[in-house]
């Protein structure tokens, strides 16, 4: 699998490829996220998930989402290289194009639009899909971001060919 590329598999057993530039955000879903998902699912949709096989959210650069079986590590492991911006939120690295300071100004213009800020930012992040607000700095973001670049496995395209024993 391509890092271009993220594969997951849906609530409904479903295999999906979407390209990585589209996801936004991915964030691991405790018990409790788990059962108001199956709730909220239920109540507006009439659909009936099994909450125990679904383990992240997947929120897209038009704010829709998916919850999906994989985890973290399984999502590492067709290497995408993750961002952790704090709060459990994950960002795919190679999505990251910048981070500036969020001000004392950038949150009372968000309180003035209704906004409710419920923890201390220190960052905006600019991804391919959106702008993110992060607990880190933005030198912390950006040192995240170039150790999950160079920490995740180098993908099938990239491997250099080796010897084989004659």
């Amino acid at each position: 699998m391509s890092t271009n590329a993220l594969k997951f598999t849906t609530h409904e057993g479903v295999s999906k490829v979407v390209p990585l530039d589209t996801v936004r955000l991915i964030k691991p879903m405790s018990d409790e996220d788990r059962q108001r998902a199956k709730s909220a699912l239920k109540e507006k949709n009439g659909i009936d998930i099994d909450a125990a096989r679904v383990r992240i959210r997947i929120e897209f650069g038009d704010k829709s989402s998916k919850l999906a079986q994989e985890s973290l590590e399984a999502l590492r492991e067709q290497g995408v290289a993750l961002v952790n911006l704090g709060s459990d939120r994950y960002v795919p690295a190679a999505n990251i194009t910048g981070a500036e300071a969020f001000s004392k100004e950038d949150a009372d213009r968000l309180k003035g639009e209704d906004y409710t800020l419920k923890q201390t930012f220190r960052s905006k992040v600019e991804t391919r899909a959106g702008t993110i607000l992060s607990s880190a700095t933005p030198v912390q973001i950006m040192d995240r971001r170039a150790k999950a670049m160079e920490a995740a496995p180098a993908n099938s395209n990239n491997k250099k060919p080796t010897a084989k024993p004659a």
